[in-house]
This record gives C-alpha cells, structure tokens and sequence, in this order.
C-alpha cells in the first residue's frame, strides 16, 4: 500500500506541473491568435510586437481579417514619456518617434507622439 501510495504522489508531482506549463502555452498561443479588440488586446499586441504597452487609455480599435490599427492615449509624462520612446522608438522627427518589424505571421508599425502623447500600432497579418 506505501508503493502504490509513494507512486500515485510522484507521478502527481510529475504530471501537475507539465498540466500547468501546457496550460500556459496555450494561453499565450490564444493570445497571440486572439482576433478581437478588446480581450487579450494589449497582451495581443504586445506578443506580436515585443513592445511594452504601459498604462493607456484606448482611443479606438480597428480589426479586418489582415490588420489592426489601435490607437492609445498614452498617460506617462515628462521624463517617463521621453524614456518610453528612447527604449522602444527611433526618432522620425519633430515629436514623432516610430518603430517597426516583421516576422512569419506579422508585420508591425508602431509609432508614438510625443506631442499629443498618441501611441498607434498597425499590424498587418499575412
């Protein structure tokens, strides 16, 4: 009775945290497939873009079948702001900073006003 006690506990020590690591594999894949505005959206963004989406307030959201274009209302301030846009932005010009990338299922543009505090993302899915 001890053996089959001793097993039933060991495999239960085994198997518990592959169940929790494959169930954290598939949300992060349901997030990064996730087609929808408002569930997932920043985490969504943030996976296929590799930007950080800090505190925002979102202006709007648009989603077809190939792109997302999302516009946020960025609330960090002064030298926050400026710290932002250094660590995931390069200087356009003026007050506009940009970013962009690819890889096999998307292709990004980011961009940031400094201006008017407006962080946009456009990712076009291929």
């Amino acid at each position: 009775m001890k053996t089959r006690n001793l097993l039933i506990i060991i495999v239960v020590i085994i198997a518990l945290p592959l169940f929790l690591m494959q169930g954290c594999r598939l949300l992060v894949k349901n997030i990064y497939n996730s087609m929808d505005c408002n569930q997932f959206n920043i985490d969504h963004i943030e996976l296929r873009t590799g930007i950080d989406v800090p505190q925002i307030t979102r202006n709007y959201c648009e989603l077809t079948e190939t792109k997302r274009t999302v516009s946020f209302q960025l609330l960090k301030t002064g030298p926050e702001k400026a710290a932002y846009a250094e660590k995931y932005f390069h200087w356009t010009e003026g007050h506009l900073f940009t970013n962009d990338g690819s890889n096999e299922q998307t292709r990004w543009f980011a961009s940031l006003d400094t201006l008017t505090s407006e962080l946009i993302f456009e990712l076009y899915y291929k």
